[in-house]
């Protein structure tokens, strides 16, 4: 057993460090497609819905706004979800030059720790990867991940859907079945809540490019 001990503590140590001096392998992960121009992506999806839906009724209530100057609220959806984006996304840069892209479960690890004391072994300290132990692990990891991110879905329901209300609804939905999908994926292993986390970031992305169109609309 402390054989086994041993060469977790030197699979680890090869796995969080060896990092620091060959870079990140691998190339792009699906979600850096989706985070290369969320913008973007979230203002397409948001013009497909008003140009292609109710655009007579979608303009009247933004005028409606317009005349509370409501269209502030909308541009603070804007704002919080790329604040939200952006502290998710500075710790990758850290997070590239501890780990490697195929370093699997091991990416699942939001902090690294090592042990203190007299005699305290010099190897790094994960979360437990395998069997339900593993499982319970990265599921809970979803769950932090969804509270890290769903601020901007929370004020949109309330601000966006005073002009988009059904399109709120279906996106806040999509948002839901990517979440669970992305939990499920997760608890069975790294990379496989990748469908999910495509979703969620496809129904947050349009649910904020709703908010800048409907505020450009009502500042124009």
């Amino acid at each position: 057993s402390s054989s086994s001990s041993s060469s977790d503590g030197e699979r680890q140590r090869e796995q969080a460090g060896a990092a620091d001096d060959e870079g990140p392998e691998g190339g792009l992960h699906p979600g850096d497609l989706l985070d290369a121009d969320p913008v973007m992506l979230g203002l397409a999806g948001a013009s497909a819905i008003f140009y292609l839906g109710a655009r007579d009724k979608y303009e009247a209530r933004i005028s409606e706004l317009a005349a509370k100057d409501l269209q502030w609220a909308l541009v603070s959806v804007v704002v919080l979800g790329r604040v939200i984006a952006l502290v998710n996304a500075l710790p990758i840069v850290w997070k590239h030059k501890i780990m490697k892209a195929d370093s699997g479960n091991l990416r699942s690890n939001p902090f690294i720790y090592h042990s203190v004391g007299d005699d305290a072994p010099a190897n790094h300290v994960t979360l437990v990867s395998g069997g339900d132990i593993g499982a319970y692990n990265r599921a809970n990891r979803s769950l932090h991940h969804m509270i890290e991110n769903f601020g901007v879905v929370l004020a949109g329901i309330f601000a966006v859907s005073q002009v988009f209300a059904f399109p709120v609804f279906v996106l806040v939905c999509v948002f839901g079945i990517g979440r669970v999908a992305h939990l499920l994926g997760y608890a069975q292993g790294y990379g496989k809540h990748a469908p999910g986390f495509m979703l969620t970031m496809i129904a947050t992305n349009t649910l904020e490019g709703l908010a800048a169109l409907a505020a450009f609309k009502a500042f124009a």
